[in-house]
């Protein structure tokens, strides 16, 4: 029996994959399909799902092959689900996918299965044509699973992305913050520091200052922060939220020539006549002299506190 050509275009918006019950909805029976296995027209990838020779063999292909062999429901997680999401230092394969919990008690050997008690429809989505879980269960996951201050990273990326928000955290976590689920205490701690009016980091440059203070038990600072007197002078790196404190992060290469110079130092002498002491640190310095970072900001902090009226 020739493929009909239904199924030959639908196993084309799947990464060249099809499940067993497709095809069989396409209109080719088992018979049909089990001749179709032996003379070349499908291979068998698993019990379920199968696959048009010739199609080719992609990371992305071999995902959605372990999604559709764990059963409705099943969407990509885990590392894989990082991946997906264009999180960096994760891997897509070995396929990681997540299930609801008692949906389904098959097993597949194309996939390392997590259980996940109160997954639902509205925390998938799909990526590329494969189910995935949304970005705010990404975050529960690596919550669980990584660092802290891995998970915060994440985090982070993906807020910057516009992929989460703290509201849509908050509905996941409200959703999924089962009694005893692992990651639920470090991912409330991570909204909770950064409060209902927090912008993320637009470059890892800034996360690196924020962790170089955060690390050495410094109070943290407003992070783009519109400055100046009755006139606006710029949007400064990093306000003290206590004291008229402003830290800019220079990076060598984009003010190290002539009129970049120039303009920092009018820009500084604003800042300076409106008020603020401003303290400016290199990207190089962020990145490789942390201790320097802090010895710049500590003594601009008591130099501030010294000046406060007793």
């Amino acid at each position: 029996m020739k493929m009909p050509d239904e199924l030959r275009l639908l196993m084309e918006q799947q990464h060249g994959l099809a499940l067993a019950s497709q095809v069989q909805a396409a209109g080719m029976t088992r018979s049909a399909r089990r001749h179709a296995v032996a003379s070349g027209q499908l291979d068998q990838v698993s019990a379920r799902v199968l696959r048009i020779p010739g199609a080719p063999r992609t990371d992305r292909q071999r995902v959605l092959a372990g999604v559709l062999d764990c059963g409705p429901g099943a969407a990509a997680s885990g590392p894989t689900g990082c991946a997906l999401w264009g999180l960096p230092g994760h891997l897509m394969v070995p396929p990681h996918v997540a299930r609801p919990a008692g949906r389904s008690g098959r097993r597949s050997d194309l996939a390392n299965i997590h259980h996940v008690a109160g997954l639902a429809a509205r925390h998938l989505t799909a990526i590329d044509g494969i189910p995935c879980v949304r970005p705010e269960v990404v975050v529960l996951h690596l919550c669980a699973t990584a660092y802290p201050e891995r998970a915060a990273s994440a985090l982070d990326n993906l807020w910057r992305r516009r992929l989460v928000s703290g509201r849509s955290l908050r509905a996941t976590l409200d959703d999924l913050a089962a009694s005893g689920r692992n990651g639920v205490t470090v991912m409330r701690e991570l909204l909770d520091q950064r409060g209902h009016d927090y912008v993320p980091p637009a470059s890892n440059l800034e996360r690196r200052f924020e962790t170089v203070l955060e690390r050495a038990g410094e109070p943290t600072m407003r992070r783009q922060v519109d400055s100046g007197d009755d006139r606006w002078v710029g949007r400064v790196d990093f306000r003290d939220r206590h004291r008229p404190l402003i830290v800019e992060v220079q990076s060598e290469t984009f003010h190290s020539a002539l009129v970049d110079r120039q303009h920092d130092a009018r820009r500084r002498s604003a800042l300076e006549a409106a008020g603020f002491e401003v303290v400016e640190v290199t990207d190089e310095q962020v990145w490789y002299r942390p201790e320097a970072v802090l010895s710049a900001v500590r003594e601009a902090r008591r130099r501030l506190d010294a000046r406060r009226p007793s």
